[in-house]
């Protein structure tokens, strides 16, 4: 078993300084639109960051706190977590994403674990049914 690393103050700091940058659902839709129009061989972590960086022109810890809340996005989803907020894969093998889902990933706290950005999967999962349109109760 490998030993992980204790979370120093330095972590702690980013972690907290990503979550001061706000974002609408919009603003992740679009990002997440024009990153699925890339080629699917720039879709990668380097071609991520390449694209957000022209994007985000000296914004730092803007792009990263966008892609992170990307990648915790799709890791809720690829886990299953969310069965009423994600239609399942099309024939391309991409997802139907309900814009409540993006509206939660705009606004729920990153969190992270070893280098992996995520989020808390039952508070992601209330806040998403929180804003979602429904007409009756479970």
């Amino acid at each position: 078993m490998t030993e992980q690393k204790p979370i120093t103050q330095a972590d702690l700091d980013m972690i907290a300084r990503l979550n001061t940058e706000r974002f609408s659902a919009d603003d992740l839709l679009e990002v997440s639109d024009l990153i699925h129009d890339l080629p699917p061989e720039a879709r990668n972590w380097e071609g991520r960051m390449f694209f957000l960086a022209k994007r985000f022109r000296g914004q730092h810890y803007r792009l990263m706190a966008i892609d992170y809340r990307l990648t915790a996005m799709a890791e809720i989803i690829a886990k299953n977590v969310l069965p009423l907020g994600v239609l399942p894969q099309a024939a391309d093998g991409s997802h139907t994403v309900s814009e409540c889902v993006f509206e939660a990933a705009a606004v729920e706290p990153i969190l992270m674990r070893k280098n992996d950005p995520f989020f808390e999967p039952n508070s992601f999962l209330r806040r998403v049914l929180e804003l979602s349109d429904t007409d009756g109760k479970a």
